[in-house]
């Protein structure tokens, strides 16, 4: 302390330049090696992860398709009067009454006439596992107007050894298909379905209880 004056003097020291702490090279590579490694296990994980989900997703859409196309397909049975499928078993064709307070077709009964025809075709190849994506099934509301619905767009298939389309008895409608995610890169999903469908409006002597193989 300065007595003459009464201030005090301090000494400041400065940090030398040289004294800073600073990463090495080797620090620095062995950082950037983990944060490497971490973010290439992030990213393999986000890829697993996407294609479960897209490989559930595209499953879950076949399994509605091919559903929708059944139920769809025994709804429009019920109400027919006549069923029948071409040798091939690719197209289903059904007869309806559109009056029955009429008797069209003069044989004693108004409930039973063939006034207009519906049928369900399938276009593409029998058996086919290649190019599967161009398969699909339609529906025709009626075979007198061309116009046609799609039901399946693509990947539907035949099942090994079996007809799509087969009546049995002249009543029972038996449906077999596949139906493949044709479009699939790195995946394959697919589902098989087997129903069967009857008309309402039948012979007594057609109500049996069949149970498929």
């Amino acid at each position: 302390m300065n007595m003459k004056t009464g201030y005090l003097n301090l000494a400041v020291r400065r940090p030398s330049l040289h004294s800073r702490s600073a990463f090495t090279l080797v620090e620095i590579m062995v950082a950037s090696s983990i944060g490497l490694l971490v973010t290439a296990g992030a990213v393999m994980f986000f890829q697993f992860a996407g294609t479960s989900m897209s490989g559930a997703t595209a499953q879950s859409l076949l399994n509605q398709r091919a559903g929708n196309a059944v139920e769809f397909i025994q709804s429009r049975a019920r109400l027919s009067t006549f069923v029948s499928n071409d040798a091939s078993g690719n197209v289903l064709s059904m007869a309806f009454d559109d009056d029955p307070a009429v008797d069209s077709d003069s044989d004693g009964k108004s409930y039973n006439d063939r006034n207009h025809w519906e049928q369900f075709k399938f276009i593409g190849v029998n058996g086919s596992t290649n190019g599967i994506s161009t398969n699909l099934l339609v529906y025709i509301a009626n075979t007198a107007v061309t116009n046609q619905q799609v039901i399946i767009p693509a990947g539907i298939n035949n099942l090994p050894g079996y007809k799509i389309f087969n009546v049995v008895d002249g009543s029972t409608i038996v449906v077999r298909f596949g139906v493949v995610d044709g479009y699939a890169r790195d995946r394959y999903q697919s589902v098989d379905i087997q129903a069967t469908a009857v008309p309402l409006n039948r012979a007594f002597s057609k109500n049996v209880i069949s149970i498929l193989p």
